[in-house]
């Protein structure tokens, strides 16, 4: 019974000695600190009877624990123990991206007691606060650049510095209690449209801190230039053209401007609005005039122009239908070439036509192959190209030529048989005059013979007369008769000229015509 109440009375009072111990501890007064800074711990430790023990507090920060106090205590009964530890918080602390906290613990004879803190966390990161005195400007003009910056906590840092960057250069500025000013002249050349001004902010305890501030730069136009996709063309091709208005940096500023386009002659051929950087194609017809043309464009006050060149085109297009020839000058110059088109018929006769006629350009002549060549089937080259089919003639001109021809030549015919017969008729009329004469003559000297001498020596006389009238007479007849047996040179081509002016006539009026001798019409 007695050992009983003796085991009794030990355990109520241990468990009342381990009852009494008590740990506090205040509030952090943050949950982030930044490098440099220093967390204080607060707190007491009290104990309702007499203490005689060990007071530790240690830090935990990732995975590494470190004692920052050790303590004897000798306390009388409910005395407090008051205690304030600083943890200065440095690049040295491990897990400075990760969770740290506290543990207080108490440790003595028949006592063991321990608290832990709330969790805190470590950063080495620096709040940057930037601003800018102006969201638009042109080129050359000032941008003033401003800011603040903080712990983590709120609090501006004491010492540091940031550093500006825009388009690639920087700028860099030192920090008056946390903040920050600093003037940026833009370059002249700057790019059009948004600008960006990167701020990065450092302090002497290696925390750092990121931010940014932008603003709008202004397109000022600086040029005007057209270009073309090259410097020589053919007719029929699509020239390719682009207009840009350059500002400041070299980009192009939207909108339109406008072309003209000037042929050789200084005449005004084309006039249109395009749209800036956008390309545009103008057509060149087959007509084009040869030489340079000039393209020039207007926007914004700038002027600009670019010379091209179209090439001469000595070309022609040929076209048969219904037994004509259709040729057209395709180029952009006269044609005034020889135009010679041959023929070949079916039966290997050829035929060629040389036609020296000037073509301007898109001018046509048409020859009809009816006037040229007889009737028949032929093949057709002109200038050494052969025209796809054959071409079929019915009754062409030169078979009328023929035939009105052949007629001719039976008029002809007649004409010098009618001829002889009139010179003939007249030379015996002649013959006969001086046949009557001669012997009219004759008589008359027979008689006067006869009265001086005898009849023998008259009729001698008479003979040698008559002699001398027959070589006389054949002697005239030769030289008047020679003309008669042949047509001149000149009565044969005046003929044939009268000929070849007769109109052609048709087939069907042909068999109307009977007269070989219409020559004489």
């Amino acid at each position: 019974m007695i050992k009983r109440l003796t085991l009794a009375f030990i355990l109520f009072f241990g468990i009342a000695g381990i009852a009494n111990a008590e740990i506090y501890l205040e509030s952090l007064e943050n949950e982030r600190y930044n490098l440099g800074e220093v967390v204080l711990l607060k707190g007491y430790a009290q104990e309702q009877e007499r203490f005689g023990g060990d007071l530790e507090i240690k830090s935990f920060c990732g995975n590494e624990s470190k004692v920052i106090l050790y303590s004897v205590l000798d306390l009388d009964p409910g005395e407090k123990h008051q205690f304030s530890q600083e943890f200065p918080v440095n690049k040295g602390v491990s897990g400075v991206s990760g969770g740290c906290y506290f543990t207080v613990s108490l440790k003595g004879e028949g006592i063991s007691e321990e608290k832990r803190s709330v969790d805190f966390t470590i950063t080495n990161q620096l709040r940057v606060d930037g601003d800018i005195d102006i969201i638009t400007q042109r080129p050359g003009g000032d941008v003033i650049v401003s800011g603040t910056i903080r712990k983590t906590n709120g609090l501006r840092v004491d010492d540091g510095s940031v550093a500006l960057t825009l388009n690639g250069k920087v700028y860099g500025s030192g920090l008056s209690n946390g903040a920050f000013s600093y003037r940026i002249s833009l370059p002249v050349d700057i790019s059009s449209g948004e600008q960006t001004v990167i701020i990065k902010a450092r302090d002497l305890n290696g925390n750092e801190g990121d931010g940014e501030v932008k603003f709008r730069v202004i397109s000022v136009a600086e040029d005007l230039s057209i270009s073309t996709d090259k410097d020589a063309y053919q007719p029929g091709e699509n020239l390719i053209a682009t207009v840009s208005l350059i500002d400041q940096s070299g980009k192009n500023i939207e909108g339109s401007s406008t072309v003209q386009l000037v042929d050789p002659q200084g005449n005004d051929a084309l006039t249109k609005v395009v749209e800036n950087g956008a390309g545009f194609e103008i057509f060149l017809d087959e007509l084009t005039l040869p030489g340079t043309w000039i393209l020039r464009a207007e926007g914004k006050g700038f002027e600009a122009s670019k010379k091209f060149y179209v090439e001469e085109v000595k070309d022609k297009e040929i076209k048969v239908e219904e037994n004509k020839v259709f040729i057209r000058n395709t180029g952009n110059v006269v044609y005034d070439d020889p135009i010679q088109i041959d023929l070949l018929s079916g039966d290997g006769e050829e035929f060629r036509i040389i036609k020296d006629t000037p073509l301007k350009p898109n001018q046509t002549i048409v020859v009809d192959l009816n006037d040229e060549v007889p009737r028949g089937d032929y093949d057709v080259k002109v200038g050494g190209s052969l025209i796809t089919g054959n071409v079929v003639l019915q009754g062409s001109g030169i078979e009328n030529l023929k035939q009105n021809s052949l007629a001719g030549y039976f008029a002809l015919v007649f004409v010098f048989l009618f001829l002889m017969l009139v010179v003939i008729t007249k030379g015996r009329r002649r013959f006969s005059n001086r046949k009557a004469a001669g012997e009219t003559g004759q008589r008359t000297l027979y008689n006067k013979h006869a009265d001086r001498e005898d009849k023998e020596a008259a009729e001698k006389a008479v003979m040698r007369n008559r002699e001398i009238a027959r070589k006389k007479e054949e002697r005239e007849r030769k030289e008047g008769g020679r003309p008669l047996l042949r047509a001149s040179k000149e009565d044969v081509d005046h003929m044939l000229n009268r000929i070849k002016k007769e109109v052609p006539v048709d087939s069907d009026k042909r068999k109307s015509s009977g007269n070989p001798f219409n020559i004489f019409d």
